[in-house]
């Protein structure tokens, strides 16, 4: 197993008192892997994110970071929001957002912001507007910051929402090869649940408080439907992907404790 990179431990969060979005949630995400996050809308993923880029205060827990074995202060990390919920205020063009992705140490060459662009196959010019940008293209040059920024740590919100079916698929694919190239440690919530299934190495599922936080093919129905409170098939009727029961990795034979699936914590 590579090495731990972010590792959250009985993390608690409200927005009001006696109304807990976080309860005593607990993981760890690796180098060199992708984390699925699954759970319904409320459940607070976005929540998560915004505890450990840094924008909340969790009430209790704790959120450590590790470097090459070691724990440090908070680390280079690079976050990916949805497009409706980025600061699209400042007029910066595609070009000045990647040249700033290394602030405050140096400024992208232009030959490095070239390649990024072309890495991720956006065809359009770099002098383009920010918020001109359609949700898929923004999500592109956000995973070329990322890329050039050389963060150990990316937290993705959401990246594939608004693109159809092959539109994800090619982003998705982008993001596992940047996963594989640079040993990033990728925090990926994504509300199509097949696509999660597909390229996430470990999951976790959260609605308020985890449930389940393990390898995807140990993953089993009534976990998704213990997470979304729904019955599975219902479930699926809002995946364009089809039954996901079909993919091998449900054909699971793994039997788990009870205390395995509960809300009290990871066992690792």
């Amino acid at each position: 197993m590579s090495e731990v990179i972010l590792k959250v431990e009985g993390l608690c969060f409200s927005y009001k008192p006696g109304d807990e979005v976080l309860k005593n949630v607990t993981f760890s995400v690796h180098a060199g892997e992708i984390l699925g996050i699954l759970g319904p809308n409320g459940g607070g993923k976005s929540t998560l994110f915004k505890c450990i880029t840094g924008q909340l205060m969790p009430q209790s827990g704790k959120i450590t970071f590790f470097e090459e074995g070691l724990e440090i202060p908070r680390p280079a990390m690079t976050y990916l929001p949805q497009k409706d919920f980025a600061n699209d205020s400042f007029p910066l063009t595609v070009h000045e957002l990647l040249e700033c992705a290394r602030l405050p140490h140096a400024l992208v060459p232009q030959e490095e912001i070239t390649a990024a662009l072309k890495r991720v196959s956006f065809e359009k010019s770099p002098q383009l507007m920010l918020r001109n940008l359609s949700g898929g293209e923004f999500q592109r040059v956000l995973l070329a910051k990322a890329y050039l920024s050389e963060a150990k740590l990316i937290l993705m919100d959401e990246p594939t929402k608004g693109l159809d079916g092959v539109g994800q698929d090619n982003l998705l694919s982008l993001i596992q090869e940047f996963k594989k190239e640079k040993e990033a440690a990728i925090l990926l919530i994504e509300h199509n649940i097949a696509q999660v299934l597909r390229h996430g190495d470990r999951l976790l599922c959260l609605n308020r408080t985890y449930h389940w936080h393990n390898e995807r093919d140990q993953l089993e129905k009534n976990i998704l439907e213990h997470t979304y409170h729904c019955e599975f098939e219902h479930l699926m009727i809002h995946e364009t992907k089809g039954d996901i029961l079909d993919h091998e990795h449900h054909a699971c034979d793994h039997h788990h404790s009870n205390e395995e699936h509960s809300d009290q914590g990871e066992k690792e």
